[in-house]
């Protein structure tokens, strides 16, 4: 079974040493946010 999630773009706005930071760390912002979101989704639901 396929779950099929609409997906909608967003603007954040960062400084410039969290800019680096991630870039030094290979970091994938997107990924990140949803994952960190979605533990929060599930630590308010309880």
């Amino acid at each position: 079974m396929y779950c099929v999630h609409t997906v909608k773009r967003k603007t954040i706005t960062i400084r410039e040493d969290q800019d680096e930071w991630i870039e030094d760390q290979h970091l994938n912002l997107s990924s990140f946010v949803r994952e960190k979101l979605d533990e929060l989704i599930e630590e308010r639901e309880d």
